[in-house]
């Protein structure tokens, strides 16, 4: 089984009745921060999961919440959990 970390970025498309909703939804969900504007028919959540696998039942479970029309991914990156430990070292050009 791999270690990997994927992070994940997806816009979900929501009836603007049910926007509220599934908002309170979205920010209850692990590992996720939901991020929205006056738009009150779209927001943006950004979450990480274990696996593709979790990443597919995670949308799947969001496109099945009432009143979602849509999702659509947005971004998606994946690496090692170890490399996501690692402490950057800042290079700093003092010329």
């Amino acid at each position: 089984m791999h270690n990997d970390v994927h992070i994940v970025s997806v816009i979900i498309y929501t009836h603007s009745n049910a926007m509220a909703e599934i908002k309170t939804k979205a920010n209850n969900l692990p590992e996720a921060e939901c991020h929205s504007n006056q738009d009150n028919t779209k927001l943006v959540l950004v979450f990480e999961a274990e696996s593709e696998t979790a990443l597919s039942s995670c949308l799947d479970r969001i496109n099945s919440w009432q009143g979602v029309l849509s999702t659509q991914l947005c971004y998606h990156h994946c690496e090692p959990n170890d490399s996501l430990q690692e402490e950057i070292q800042y290079a700093i050009n003092a010329s």
